[in-house]
């Protein structure tokens, strides 16, 4: 089949004209620069929830400590907290894509590095607290970064479409990764889980090759002083209330709602008492809910009313999850917490795509660099949930958390017109 017929490559090399189809589940894709950015993606986020679970396994392995596996967990979400908005000044300064090139080929050579450690048997655990941090560093930079550059290529028409595929890609990874990942470690251990994450960045790094971007998205900014770049963009959030308002959001939301993954498995074992399998089929529920959110928010097209939808759908998430924690039946907890996965995608979606959309051209990789320190959140917010966990026990905690969801959205829906009216 002709090339130009794959790819949708016009005369000068530009992807098709995104308004046709718009509205559809896939009119994103019909982009060839997003297409090329999606399946790269998707191939290397596989290899990224391969190596999750080859380290988690890898650090039990050397060290049989619990403490020190969440220790190891901490060093690499703390960078994300850290380095995130740097990662969004850098993004605004510099061509996005040559900066993806840069980073993603970087964080290939490190995970061979790493791979090479454990499979000729000289891996430590130092070793592993060092280059942890340094993989935060690289995905927090490389992750604003890539934010960013989906509006480059799609635009504001198809932006939500867009990042709602791009979040059902990554919860596919996280369905095929860990499963693969469990296979491989079975038969010729974590090792080799880490060799193939570093060959699947060859997949992301080609899509970036094979990439012909507008020209306005190839721009490089020179400016004063990231002090005075971030002041700026501080003042800009502080004044525009809607952007502020959102942003505050989908910090307590990951602080406080999203951290049900976190006590699933006391759920499993001690109040629906049914084992790892049933622990399995908790995620796997949340995690299919989760991709049927997104089809479902791709396939809505650019509507109106998104700002209530976002609110609406933030406070269903916090009401399914008090249900899900008051059920002591497993096939009503099996439904809910798929329902809270479709709810997670749709206002996660909707909240990130109005922050972009608020967002000025020049100030849009810093605003984001500033809106994913909410992911540095989590080991925090995971922190908080366990505690309370063991303190009250898992439904009483669980509720509590969805209860500060659910003020929160009734708050801003009966109180901040202007994020009704969005």
């Amino acid at each position: 089949m002709h090339l130009k017929k794959i790819f949708g490559v016009t005369a000068n090399g530009a992807g098709e004209a995104p308004d046709r189809n718009r509205g559809k589940a896939f009119s994103s894709l019909k982009n060839r620069n997003f297409r090329l950015l999606w399946i790269g993606g998707v191939l290397s986020h596989i290899g990224d929830e391969m190596q999750i679970v080859a380290v988690s396994w890898l650090v039990l392995l050397i060290t049989d400590s619990p403490f020190l596996m969440g220790l190891a967990g901490l060093f690499q979400g703390l960078p994300r907290l850290f380095f995130g908005i740097i990662g969004g000044v850098i993004a605004d300064r510099k061509n996005r894509q040559k900066l993806l090139i840069v980073y993603q080929g970087s964080e290939m050579f490190l995970a061979l590095f790493f791979a090479f450690l454990v499979l000729a048997g000289k891996i430590q655990y130092w070793h592993i607290l060092v280059l942890l941090p340094v993989f935060g560093f690289l995905k927090a930079v490389y992750v604003v970064c890539r934010q960013a550059y989906v509006f480059d290529l799609v635009g504001k028409e198809d932006l939500m479409n867009a990042l709602a595929l791009h979040s059902t890609g990554m919860n596919l990874a996280k369905i095929i990764g860990p499963s693969i990942a469990g296979i491989l470690i079975g038969i010729w251990g974590g090792g080799w889980c880490l060799f193939i994450n570093g060959l699947s960045f060859i997949a992301i790094l080609i899509s970036l090759l094979l990439m012909r971007p507008p020209e306005s998205s190839k721009r490089e900014v020179y400016s004063r002083g990231i002090i005075r770049e971030l002041a700026k963009t501080f003042a800009y959030i502080k004044g525009d209330a809607p952007l502020l308002l959102l942003i505050a959001a989908s910090f307590s939301f990951l602080t406080f709602g999203l951290q049900a993954q976190v006590i699933l498995p006391l759920f499993a074992r001690y109040v629906l008492n049914v084992g790892a399998e049933g622990y399995g089929f908790l995620m796997a529920a949340m995690g299919g809910g989760a991709v049927l959110g997104g089809m479902i928010i791709a396939g809505l097209g650019d509507f109106k009313g998104k700002g209530r939808f976002f609110l609406l759908t933030f406070l269903a998430y916090g009401a399914l999850l008090i249900l899900f924690a008051a059920s002591s039946w497993f096939l009503l907890s099996i439904t809910l917490i798929f329902l809270v996965g479709v709810m997670e995608m749709f206002s996660r979606t909707i909240n990130q795509t109005l922050v972009q959309l608020l967002a000025p051209d020049e100030l849009r990789g810093k605003i984001l660099g500033i809106y994913l320190l909410d992911r540095g959140l989590r080991p925090l917010g995971g922190f908080v949930m366990g505690a309370g966990a063991g303190l009250l026990g898992a439904p009483i905690a669980l509720s509590l958390g969805a209860g500060i969801c659910i003020f929160i959205a009734l708050s801003l829906l009966l109180k901040a017109p202007q994020i009704r009216e969005l």
